[in-house]
């Protein structure tokens, strides 16, 4: 079963890399051997961009079709960017962590549900995952994230509400405050995007020119990533990593293989992506101005009127009394619009402050849709550790940027993706011990509450805690 995930992560992963660079070009037409019609994810058909031959079906494996080729195309020798291997090689060690954490390292609490139990739950976190990862390499190269990302992992958490194992997803009880908040939130949101759509609310940045980073002036990728001059120093570092993650399977634990694959994973595919190729002589001053819109502060403010409403009816929730069934499915479902709002709101909170303080947007826009989907999948508490761990992994890179001399703008999306993926590891564990240091004999459990192999489980959860 290992090895089956890696080689379909690594399947995905060579997907990915298709919908990194046609999905924000999607629908654009384009011509191609005589034919023209709209650009999709699945036409044109797999091909060297150069000479527009056709890549056979055994020369098109994830990571061994570019080693047996050498980087170079088989049949004009146009070189093949490393940026491919590299994204294939990191999912699929994605995807083999979280197996081996969940299933084989039993990182969730409680009683370790098998493959079958927890199968659903396996599946949201790889669709989580991919579509994370997906979203991260967009937003590296061209400061955007197609909504469509973060909107189809909101719909599968949704979904799995029904079917998910109840150890491996955040919940809410209906009479708990996280309930009642997360029932009068989810109200007040669906009634702020009717008046919207009713036009009783102003849509923010509503005109062209008003729009930060408007998509029209960001080069559309119709062709695949440039070939960076030095290749081989990224394939070098993802041998390495392949062979510590080799190392780690053999000769530690597999608490730490688990984690071991799962940071070696983000790193090749950071390495693939980052740094990101550079679109013209002066793009990095080119967001810079795109940011600074002189109606930024009149533009944020109408946000503000559309986040009233959903405020308003959380609070409201508090003291009018619902009566609620307490039905497993409902319970999981509260829990993840609960998740959904709590983590869009801080975000689209700090996104607001930003801009009012500094003039100009402070945030992408895109970006508290994409925290909404973390949080809908990590739950409530664990999103509070994504929204505190990305900035320092955004730190640690534009540190590396800044000895290398290279700009240090850098999109926040791509760090909130990878707190939220180590998140799924190491955020419990976080939290528990966090928990510990406050109320050392008490410590409350959460949804999936992670603890570090060989530690007791918590002998008191406090009435009316759940998240």
């Amino acid at each position: 079963m290992s090895g089956f995930l890696f080689f379909l992560g690594c399947c995905v992963g060579s997907f990915l890399n298709v919908v990194i660079w046609r999905l924000p070009a999607h629908g654009t037409i384009v011509t191609f051997k005589n034919r023209t019609a709209p650009l999709t994810l699945s036409w044109p058909p797999s091909h060297c961009p150069m000479c527009h031959n056709a890549i056979a079906w055994y020369r098109n494996i994830p990571v061994l079709g570019w080693l047996m080729l050498r980087g170079k195309c088989s049949s004009c020798q146009a070189p093949i960017s490393a940026r491919y291997p590299l994204v294939e090689l990191g999912t699929g060690l994605i995807y083999l962590s979280l197996y081996l954490g969940f299933f084989d390292a039993h990182w969730n609490h409680g009683p370790t549900p098998d493959f079958h139990g927890g199968a659903v739950a396996l599946i949201l976190y790889l669709i989580f995952v991919s579509c994370l990862l997906a979203a991260s390499a967009i937003d590296a190269d061209f400061f955007i994230i197609p909504l469509r990302l973060p909107y189809l992992v909101m719909a599968v958490a949704l979904a799995s509400c029904v079917f998910g194992a109840p150890d491996m997803l955040p919940a809410a009880a209906p009479a708990s405050i996280g309930g009642k908040l997360a029932l009068g939130g989810t109200v007040g949101l669906l009634l702020s995007n009717a008046l919207v759509l009713l036009k009783i609310l102003p849509r923010s940045f509503s005109t062209p020119q008003d729009i930060p980073g408007n998509p029209q002036d960001i080069p559309l990728p119709l062709n695949p990533p440039p070939t960076l001059k030095k290749s081989w120093p990224q394939i070098t570092a993802g041998c390495v990593i392949a062979l510590i993650v080799l190392l780690a399977w053999a000769f530690w634990s597999a608490t730490a293989a688990a984690l071991v694959t799962m940071i070696g994973g983000i790193l090749a595919f950071l390495i693939g992506v980052l740094p990101r190729p550079v679109l013209a002589p002066d793009d990095s001053q080119l967001v810079l101005e795109e940011s600074a819109d002189v109606n930024a502060r009149r533009e944020i403010s109408k946000e503000i009127l559309f986040l009233l409403p959903p405020l308003c009816l959380a609070m409201l929730a508090l003291v009018v009394p619902v009566a609620l069934p307490a039905a497993p499915w409902l319970e999981r479902l509260l829990g993840v619009l609960l998740g959904l709002l709590v983590g869009g709101g801080m975000i689209w909170v700090v996104r607001i402050i930003g801009t009012l303080i500094f003039g100009r947007v402070a945030m992408g826009a895109a970006d508290a849709p994409l925290m909404a989907a973390i949080g809908a999948v990590v739950g409530v508490p664990a999103v509070i550790v994504v929204f505190f761990l990305a900035p320092i992994l955004g730190l640690v890179w534009a540190i590396v940027l800044k000895f290398q001399g290279k700009p240090n703008i850098l999109p926040y999306g791509p760090w909130l993706s990878m707190a939220a993926i180590l998140t799924l590891f190491i955020g419990n564990p976080l939290i528990h011990w966090y928990a510990q240091q406050i109320f050392p004999a008490t410590a409350p459990t959460s949804h999936s509450s992670v603890m570090w192999p060989g530690e007791p489980a918590p002998s008191f959860s406090p009435a009316g805690t759940r998240p």
